[in-house]
This record gives structure tokens, sequence and C-alpha cells, in this order.
């Protein structure tokens, strides 16, 4: 594998997840070899142990493509028949509606048969252990009409690929589980590819949040849990003379099967046996001929799977839905950039390479007045994140791809670049308004003083607004200075704010020192790129480090005494510093507020927990500021 390029396509893929996503997997295989692997996030669950190439993923719908080479495995040996009613393998099968003894097996595989389209009662679980599903599935047939007559029209279909299931096991002798890890993925290797009923404990399961672990009785359309790396070792069986499916088998699989009575329907004639696609084309892709792809989705999976004939190449993705990312746009990308990183061959169709020089001289990090952004060029794509000198990271504009003068993007959205008197800026083009977004950071700036090290990492807490002041509620209760990374002489101030904040949540004002005591903001981008800049003013009061910034007084968290139970003393005087305490334990219950006073409560990053002004219930913290305005 190519560590180099891993890290790179993984970088990418972090650019686009949400933040508080759970985890996504992918693999990229060319000529039979695993070019880059990765998984990121974590397993979920209360543990939350972080995601490896071990995890496995549920990859759902995928797995009827499992389900179709069982079947033709079985009709390579004479046991089945793609275009026999499948009455004759599964005699108890029964409908309210005549017309289901001319259903086929082909009729399954190609989601033409007419059927109805999925059984949900234990369609997933969370144990499996107690197995009566074939009973339920031949009662839930008897209790169904068709909704077109079988070989009509195709439409997607899950009941299909059951009955196809159940026809493996009733000519096999074998539970389907079994006869799938025994004839399909255990002799190429693919440990982890294994359903429900017989999971291989060694690769961990992940599961979205706290969700209790998504098991299927579904299986031949929808039960398969595997790495990526496995799902593309199974891929691979497409592109290689295979051990476990002929190439006749192969090319029936691959041949056009969908019906629809509807003139320039590609999406139904597009199915094939299992495939979703058997020819996937994409507008910005040049992905040559005979693309086969299949997709999956679950109650907490949304997986990709394509196999690209043209450059050899098997694409396995899977997500958590709450990663939020647009799947099959997603390895595509990846996929394009490792071609251009490993090859030099580009695939877009529409786009070029960002120019090298482009990105030597934009590439790198912005500012605005609240937040520190970054600009990633790789392949023909421009990302923008925001990127808080806390660790988080999030995507503001994604994959906006280069025509040769501008970067565009969804909605009517470009981005450009523009360099004046040495200074860099970042260009927005929003439906037409043009307007300066933000200035790259200079560099080579003279390294800053003492003073201002030893401030480093401290938490400075709000000690100055008032009972009537809302601000507070939302954002600059606290703040912490930071280093810009990578920028000598060039300082943030992270101020603490609530993350539903409608306007900031997490501020992050960049400045430079201009004495020992004093900053100042520098950014001078036009528009809105350089309003509400900070001036952060420090000073000793009362033997504690003091900072008036932005208009709020804030005192080193430090210097703050300890919570003893106090109450409010006297009238409100807004000539006099609020009165703030830190707390270490739990803090079970709070003074009561007079007329015209307020008490609010910061947990121990700062970010306001209770507010009397807001009103609501206060729930006990642990850690955290006590301040009596």
């Amino acid at each position: 594998m190519n560590q180099a390029l891993k890290e790179k396509l993984s970088a990418i893929l972090g650019m686009n997840l949400k933040k508080d996503y759970t985890s996504v997997s992918y693999a990229i295989m060319r000529h039979g070899e695993i070019l880059a692997a990765d998984s990121l996030g974590t397993q979920g669950g209360e543990e939350k142990k972080p995601a490896d190439t071990n995890c496995t993923y549920n990859v759902a719908s995928v797995s009827k493509i499992y389900c179709t080479v069982a079947v033709m495995q079985l009709v390579e040996q004479g046991k089945l028949n793609l275009d026999e009613p499948i009455v004759t393998y599964l005699p108890r099968f029964k409908m309210l509606d005549d017309r289901y003894r001319q259903i086929t097996l082909r009729h399954c595989l190609s989601h033409s048969s007419g059927l109805p389209g999925t059984q949900w009662k234990h369609f997933s679980a969370s144990d499996v252990s107690h197995d009566t599903y074939y009973e339920e599935v031949y009662d839930y047939m008897a209790h169904s009409y068709l909704k077109a007559a079988p070989g009509e029209y195709s439409v997607y279909c899950n009941d299909g690929f059951t009955l196809a299931e159940m026809a493996v096991a009733a000519v096999s002798g074998m539970s389907y589980a079994q006869y799938c890890k025994d004839y399909i993925t255990e002799p190429i290797g693919a440990h982890s590819s294994r359903l429900s009923p017989v999971r291989n404990t060694e690769y961990p399961l992940v599961q979205e949040g706290k969700k209790p672990h998504e098991l299927l009785f579904i299986q031949g359309g929808a039960g398969y849990t595997t790495t990526m790396s496995d799902l593309c070792l199974f891929g691979n069986q497409f592109l290689t003379d295979s051990s476990i499916l002929t190439k006749e088998s192969k090319g029936e699989m691959a041949k056009h099967q969908g019906v629809s009575f509807l003139p320039g329907d590609t999406r139904s004639t597009g199915f094939g046996l299992g495939w979703d696609n058997v020819d996937m084309k994409d507008k910005d892709y040049d992905l040559g001929e005979g693309v086969l792809q299949k997709g999956g989705n679950s109650f907490q999976f949304t997986t990709q799977f394509i196999i690209i004939p043209k450059y050899d190449a098997v694409l396995a993705i899977s997500e958590t839905h709450d990663c939020g990312i647009d799947v099959p746009e997603t390895i595509l990308r990846l996929f394009a950039t490792a071609m251009l990183e490993t090859e030099g061959v580009n695939i877009y169709t529409q786009y070029q390479p960002v120019p090298q020089e482009l990105k030597e001289q934009f590439e790198g990090t912005y500012l605005v007045p609240s937040a520190v952004l970054n600009a990633h060029l790789y392949g023909a794509v421009l990302n923008v994140t925001r990127d808080s000198t806390r660790g988080d990271s999030e995507g503001i504009h994604k994959n906006l791809k280069w025509n040769g003068k501008v970067f565009e993007g969804e909605n009517d959205t470009r981005i450009s670049f523009q360099e004046h008197e040495g200074q860099k800026f970042m260009i927005l083009d929003l439906r037409g308004k043009v307007a300066p977004f933000a200035m790259q950071a200079p560099r080579n700036l003279p390294p800053v003083s003492q003073a201002w090290k030893d401030r480093i990492g401290k938490k400075y807490v709000l000690c100055s607004t008032s009972p009537w002041d809302l601000i507070p509620c939302e954002l600059m209760t606290g703040f912490i200075i930071n280093p810009l990374p990578d920028h000598e002489g060039i300082l943030v101030a992270s101020c603490s704010g609530r993350s539903d904040s409608g306007v900031y949540g997490l501020f992050e004002g960049s400045f430079t020192p201009v004495d020992d005591q004093k900053g100042t903001g520098f950014l001078r981008t036009p528009a809105n790129g350089s309003r509400d800049l900070i001036t952060p003013c420090f000073e000793m009061k009362d033997g504690a480090e003091h900072c008036v910034m932005a208009s709020y007084t804030f005192r080193d968290a430090e210097s703050l005494p300890e919570y003893q139970g106090e109450g409010f003393t006297g009238a409100y005087d807004p000539h006099t510093l609020n009165r703030v305490y830190r707390f270490d334990k739990t803090l079970e219950t709070l003074p009561e507020v007079p007329e015209n006073h307020r008490l609010m409560v910061l947990d121990e990053d700062m970010v306001t927990c209770y507010d009397s002004l807001m009103g609501g219930e206060y729930k006990k913290q642990d850690k955290g500021y006590l301040i009596l305005v």
C-alpha cells in the first residue's frame, strides 16, 4: 500500500465529514493490489474505540452481488436454472396473485419479479440467534399481491433476493450464510466478509453512534458485513480469472437485464443480475465502458462498490449516516486523485488538474475575523476548511473544481484567488455577487516575546457583563490564547461560544503583538473580510492579569478564587467587575438571584451551560466557572 497516498486521501476525506461523525472506511485496489485503504473515526458505542482497517461495515444491498454469485455457481453446477419458475425450488412459496408461478430467478436478480419490495419485519435486528425468518417470509408472501406481471418492468426489490437466497439454501442443503462462507468468501481469502449468523468476531463491527450493532436476518438482499479491503478482494473476481465464478457467469451478470416500458429510462434498463448498473457513467469522470456499480443503504450505513475495467480498479467505501458525505462522488474523487498522484492520469472529463504554480502560490492558511481557514488544492479540486486552534475541523466550501480560470462548486459558487501588494486574498463569487472573502496568513513575522508565550494555553474568563447583555449567552464568555499553527508571530484569541449559536459559536480572532501587553488585528480584506478585528490589552489589576478585548474584560482563570457558596451582595454596579469563581467539584445548588442581577454557569471550556437571564433548568456541573453579575 502507498502510505503517502493513503495519508493524502484520508486527509481529503476528512475535510468532508460532519463534526460528530462515527466512522467511514474506503479502499482502492488496482491490478489486484490495495493502493490505499483506511478507516476514520471510531467503532461507535460507549467506548468509541478508534476504527481501523480491520473494522467491518454493514454493506447492505451490496450483498445482492454475493447472492447473485451464489446463484450463478449453482447454475454452473446444473442445480439451478435462471429461467425456471422459482416455485420449482421453493414449493411452499405462494401468493394471493396466481402470477407468482411465473417468477424466475432471472426476474428476482434483475428486479423484474413484480414482488412487493421489502419484508420489513426482522429486516434488521440486534440478535439473530432465534431464526424463524423463512417461516415469516412464506407467511408475508402468502398475504401479498404482485405489483406487476413478472418481467413487465424492473423496480428495485429486496424480496426477489430473499427468494433467491432461499433457493440457494434449498438446493445446496446448507444454510445460506454457511454456503456463502464456504464457497465464496473463504476461498478468496476475504475472511472478514460474512453474513450475520456466521459473523467473524475477530473483525469488529462498527455501530453508528450509540445505536445497537445492526445485524440482519435478510441476507440475500442486505446481510453482509465486511472490511473495505475484503470487499475489493471480492470485486477483483470480476476483473480476473476467478476460482469462484466462470467468465461466462460474470458475463451474464454484466448484461443489461433490466426492463422498462418508458422510453429513455436508463436507470431501470441499467440493471444487470445483482448490479444496479452494468455500464455506469458519470459526467465528471472518464470511467470507460462496462463499469459495474452497486450501492447499499441500511439504517446505519451507506456503501458504494464500483468496478472499473478500463483502469483494472475496484473501489469500495462505507460510512455511517452521520458522516454526511456524498458517498459515490467521494470515492470517485479519491480515485481521481489517486490516479493523478500515482500515474499523472487525469480522469476528470470537464475539469483540469490544479496547476502546480497555483497550488504553491495560494494553498495554505487564510484568515477571516472570526476563524482560521485552510485552502486545500489537490487533483482538480479545492476544499476550504475551518480549522480551529482547539483541534476541530469543518468543511465550509467543498469540492469546487478547477475549470482553468476559477473553482466551480454547487449552487453557482465560484472561488478564485488574487494577489495585491504581496498579500493574497480568496475571492468568493456566490450567484454573481463577488466579494473578497479571506486573506492569506502572512509569514516571516517576528517571533512573539516571552510575555506572550507565557499566555499561550491560559484561560481567561469573562468578568464584565451586565444583567441584560444577551451576547454572553452565545459567545465571548472566555478565551484561550493559541498560536496560529505553522505561522510565526501570529496569535489567536479562541473565544468560547455555544455550538448552537446562530452567529459564530467558536469565535477565533487572529492578531499580532504590538508590545508585551497589547496586540492588534491585522486583516485588510475589503467587504466583510476584516470587520470585527480584536485588540487584546493586558494589565495587572488587584494581583491578577486582566484583558480588555472586544468591549469586555476577562480575568486569568488560574487567579480565580474557589467557590465556597457565596451569594450576591449589593446592587448591580456597571463600574465594578463581576464576581467570578471556579469550582472543581459538583455544583449542586445555585444561590438565589435577586432582581436586576444575573447568574451564569460555564463549563470547564468556558461555554455557557446555564444563564438565569435565559431561564431554564440548571443541570449540575462537575467543573467550571460561576459568574455573579
